[in-house]
């Protein structure tokens, strides 16, 4: 199903738009839109699965003493590279 929709941009955006197509390297004003739309879910999944991995790391790593933050660098990584 398609919907058609009318959106506003300030012309910074509607020119890059303009010159994307004029370039023709995509089809349509909407195929531009389209595909920023796709780069946006990616970078939202691309972030959530970041969050997820640190928030595992936090509740999988060694319990311990605080120790300096250089260190504590150092020991995550050999954590990490050792998983």
């Amino acid at each position: 199903m398609t919907v058609r929709m009318t959106i506003s941009m300030p012309d910074a955006l509607a020119e890059m738009v303009e010159r994307l197509v004029a370039e023709g390297k995509y089809a349509s004003h909407s195929d531009v839109i389209r595909d920023g739309l796709r780069a946006l879910e990616a970078r939202k999944e691309e972030h959530a699965a970041r969050i997820a991995a640190i928030r595992g790391d936090l509740q999988e790593r060694p319990k311990g003493e605080f120790v300096s933050m250089e260190a504590g660098d150092r020991l995550l990584a050999e954590w990490r590279a050792e998983r």
